[in-house]
């Protein structure tokens, strides 16, 4: 009967806050790690210096956890007032028997003192500042604040600092879903994480758990069919720690992006959430997709540092996955956003918008002549050698007509056709590389075929506005940051502006649409069979970097394979035959997930009314660009311009 008075005056404390002082406590907290979790709330890691502790409030730990540590630490816990005076006394005999200090004796409240204030080592007067401290803990804390603390402060082996680190590092699960056996488990470890640990020493672990449940069926807080039940039942731990991922090209680019929202030391500490729009599951397959791929090229042709990236996002802006590299423990390097290099041929819709912003149809003819140029207009100057003081590019294939129409100029890729385009409106090409935030301001010829440098962030970011309709969208990967009492302390969401008009920009989305069909991305021109995409493929100079950046109707996503050497790949290694198949084993499961659909308006709809009629006769235009065939790029009124 005393017995079972004592358990419903253990319940009153335990439910009753009267004495919380929740200013206190907050200072004795010690730092948690951040908690990182993909956008359908699974953890995908943490952010921490140097222990791994995860915060657990007192409304969150399990009633059996609560029940086993006060078993099996502190019986009268919720009796006395942070001193015991019956387990002092036997304490004390047995180290003046001893001559030195061999049983602590220590309430709940004096381990608490010694873990925050105290050293580990054991003197008297040491014993002494203990039970001082505990008292002051006992006048300003409540009992439930003091095991809130002492919970998350113990440490439970194996790198696990509090219980609900253990409950992760032990179970791997979260500390909600804790069974009473594992609560017994924990509880158990307190005395001695390491002589008890489960992994190394499995036969004390379970008698020590077993221990702690009978004191728990002593204390009347389990039943007798329970206690016999339990102490038959498996350890059930992992078959080995479930160590804390605290890095991966994901994570650290939403650690990069954290920065700069938050102190890093509150990033480190301050026992955050934080949840991304990451999908880990597409995340985990972009991964062995690409680096399939980067170990089938590097077999090939016998390449030993080929490395592969890849980035995609909804159209809204919300990253799904960030790969940037072969694999991330051979090297950190994300290549997806910490690199730049030229993009080639990725850049080209840029120039094709341009035109039809001015007038001119896909209809329309341009040159596709070769043009030798001083090499100012192509950023380039102030050669040494003779021969390298014009800029002179070709085209891909060195095939070369007198003109062709500006819509296969984007279809096929072709340099001069390209360059011949931008030389009548570099203005507005100039204009628009900044719009689209692929420069600042900055702008030569050479740019119009992708020399500048750039990364997959910056490509994501340009092309989400030929996605949108002529909105750009800014990749983002964080949705919201929970402070350690899941309090709102940051909200991110879609960062947009409108950068071009709707009806050019489906003009150029059709193009684009070709390019797959039967361009240079024909390869995956089956995806049209399933939903309609569009895209560019990119290859630059001596054949060093391979892209395909592509979108569907409900996200935007760019595959790169290249050289850390950034040597020659091979010839031919171009972004068609490399990046393209696996951005289409990628969209299938991307687009089996979060589906994919028809553009709107349809491409027969934009070709039938949108696509301005030439604006010249074909025998005219021909007639024009026979003549211009005499004329010097001064005459063209070129230079001019670009000065």
């Amino acid at each position: 009967m005393l017995r079972f008075v004592a358990f419903l005056f253990s319940l009153l404390l335990i439910f009753s806050n009267s004495w919380a002082s929740p200013a206190y406590k907050e200072k004795l907290l010690p730092d948690f790690a951040t908690t990182v979790l993909d956008r359908h709330g699974n953890v995908i890691g943490y952010f921490y210096k140097k222990h791994f502790r995860l915060y657990a409030s007192f409304d969150e730990i399990p009633q059996n956890l609560i029940w086993a540590v006060i078993s099996a630490e502190d019986a009268r816990f919720y009796e006395h007032k942070g001193i015991d005076p019956v387990g002092l006394l036997r304490a004390a005999v047995r180290d003046i028997t001893s001559g030195r200090i061999v049983q602590g004796g220590s309430t709940i409240t004096q381990q608490l003192a010694k873990l925050i204030f105290l050293s580990p080592k054991r003197t008297f007067s040491r014993k002494l500042k203990e039970i001082e401290i505990a008292r002051e803990l006992e006048d300003k804390l409540s009992k439930n604040e003091i095991l809130e603390l002492y919970l998350n402060y113990v440490y439970l082996g194996s790198g696990a600092y509090g219980v609900k680190a253990a409950a992760r590092v032990l179970f791997g699960k979260d500390l909600k879903d804790l069974s009473l056996t594992e609560c017994a488990l924990i509880a158990g470890l307190i005395r001695g994480p390491e002589y008890y640990n489960p992994f190394k020493h499995p036969e004390r672990a379970l008698r020590r758990r077993n221990w702690v449940l009978k004191q728990m069926y002593k204390n009347g807080y389990i039943t007798k069919t329970i206690y016999f039940n339990a102490i038959n039942q498996p350890l059930g731990v992992l078959p080995k720690p479930e160590r804390p991922r605290t890095a991966g090209y994901e994570l650290d680019f939403v650690r990069f992006m954290a920065k700069k929202i938050l102190p890093a030391k509150e990033l480190y500490t301050g026992g955050l959430t934080i949840r991304t729009t990451i999908d880990e599951d597409i995340q985990n397959f972009a991964q062995k997709v690409l680096s399939s791929y980067a170990e089938k090229y590097s077999k090939e042709h016998n390449l030993n540092d080929l490395q592969c990236a890849g980035m995609a996002m909804t159209r809204l802006g919300e990253v799904l996955f960030v790969v940037g590299g072969t694999n991330y423990k051979k090297t950190k390097l994300n290549r997806a956003f910490q690199i730049l290099r030229p993009i080639g041929s990725t850049a080209k819709p840029i120039t094709y918008l341009s035109a039809f912003e001015k007038g001119i149809s896909p209809y329309d003819y341009v040159e596709n002549t070769p043009v030798e140029l001083p090499m100012k207009y192509a950023g380039k100057e102030n050669s040494e050698y003779e021969e390298d003081k014009y800029w002179r590019p070709e085209n891909y294939s060195h095939h070369y007509t007198d003109y062709m129409e500006v819509k296969n100029g984007l279809t096929y890729s072709v340099n001069l056709a390209t360059i011949h385009l931008a030389m009548k409106i570099p203005s507005k090409v100039k204009q628009n590389f900044r719009k689209f935030e692929f420069t600042k301001g900055d702008f030569n010829l050479s740019y119009v075929l992708g020399s500048f440098p750039a990364n997959l962030y910056r490509i994501l970011r340009a092309f989400s506005a030929i996605e949108n309709g002529g909105v750009l969208y800014r990749p983002f990967v964080i949705k919201e940051i929970l402070d350690k009492h899941n309090q709102l302390i940051y909200r991110g969401g879609p960062s947009f502006k409108k950068v071009a008009d709707r009806k050019d920009i489906a003009i150029l989305r059709t193009i684009l649409q070709d390019v797959v069909r039967k361009g240079t991305a024909r390869r995956i021109s089956y995806l049209a069979n399933e939903f309609d995409v569009a895209g560019k493929t990119g290859t630059t100079n001596g054949w060093r970097d391979a892209y395909f950046t592509g979108f569907t109707t409900s996200f935007v996503m760019s595959i790169w394979f290249g050289r850390d050497s950034y040597k020659t790949l091979w010839k031919g290694a171009d972004g068609g035959r490399l990046s393209s198949p696996p951005w289409a084993e990628i969209a299938e499961r991307v687009c089996s997930v979060y589906g994919c659909g028809k553009f709107l308006p349809s491409y027969e709809e934009v070709v039938r009314n949108y696509y301005p009629l030439p604006s010249l006769p074909i025998k005219t235009e021909i007639d024009m660009y026979v003549k211009a065939n005499t004329l010097s790029v001064e005459d063209f009124g070129i230079l001019s311009t670009l000065n």
